[in-house]
């Protein structure tokens, strides 16, 4: 399975998410997470439509950061899944999934879940060449104790630069916190970004995978409009679940959509294997 992560821009990047979100949740694939990029290659998957909702690049001295918002329905994740920390060293040094080749540093941290921000699912991914600032050892702590940046713009895609700032856990020369000690800091403030500028979105890549909740939402009113119509303008379209099936994942017939069941994919109408 494809596991090979890159941080280019908040139009293109990868993250780690379940191989199948009907069985694992994102805590439960720490140790089977794939990649899922919006330029696939090596062996990763594409990022499903409409999964990610805004993104934020910063590159600053020390590591590079891609930060945001997603749609947990898209794959299938709980609304309340506080998710975990997927790392490039683990409890056994061997990385948390073992296997990741990252393209832009040495070391890697990312978090995702609901929890940070009510409401707000966020994700984030740090690529550092050195580990002080993508340490492991917070992995109870989420993004915005983690990875400090840009989780509230609304809509929006951007790419900046930022400053140095200290390794993650150092508050000043004379305090450092671990985690578990009795009194927790709160999260210091995102260095400041300069030269920022918006970009498009990522790039559509025509994926709907079959777990994906908002397609099944669409299928469903798609089927309940179908019914109710008269039966005359139903002649183009046949009949039964898999015209409500082809609406919902593409122009695909009833056979295609029984396999595409089973191996998880469709990429614009045509069957991925």
């Amino acid at each position: 399975m494809g596991r090979t992560i890159y941080i280019n821009s908040a139009s293109d990047f990868c993250l780690l998410m379940p191989p199948d979100p009907t069985k694992e949740n994102l805590v439960d694939a720490e140790a089977i997470a794939v990649a899922y990029c919006t330029s696939p290659q090596n062996g990763s998957r594409p990022m499903p439509d409409g999964f990610i909702k805004t993104a934020h690049y910063r590159k600053t001295p020390n590591y590079i950061q891609i930060s945001g918002t997603y749609d947990p329905p898209v794959m299938n994740f709980g609304t309340n899944d506080c998710g975990g920390e997927y790392d490039s060293e683990g409890a056994e040094g061997i990385g948390n999934p073992a296997g990741v080749t990252m393209r832009n540093g040495s070391y890697f941290t990312q978090f995702m879940g609901a929890c940070d921000i009510p409401g707000s699912p966020v994700f984030c991914m740090r690529m550092c060449p050195d580990y002080p600032w993508c340490r492991n050892t917070f992995d109870l702590m989420g993004c915005l104790w983690n990875q400090p940046g840009d989780y509230d713009q609304p809509e929006a895609f951007t790419n900046c630069e930022a400053n140095a700032d200290l390794p993650i856990g150092v508050y000043n020369s004379s305090y450092t916190f671990s985690q578990g000690m009795s009194v927790t800091p709160t999260p210091v403030t995102a260095p400041a970004s300069s030269n920022c500028k918006t970009v498009a979105s990522p790039t559509a890549s025509g994926v709907t995978y079959s777990w994906n909740q908002r397609a099944a939402v669409s299928s469903s009113t798609s089927g309940a409009k179908s019914s109710s119509a008269p039966s005359s303008g139903q002649s183009g379209k046949g009949s039964g679940s898999n015209s409500n099936a082809a609406e919902a994942f593409g122009p695909i017939n009833g056979l295609a959509f029984a396999v595409t069941a089973a191996i998880g994919v469709v990429v614009g109408g045509m069957l991925l294997v």
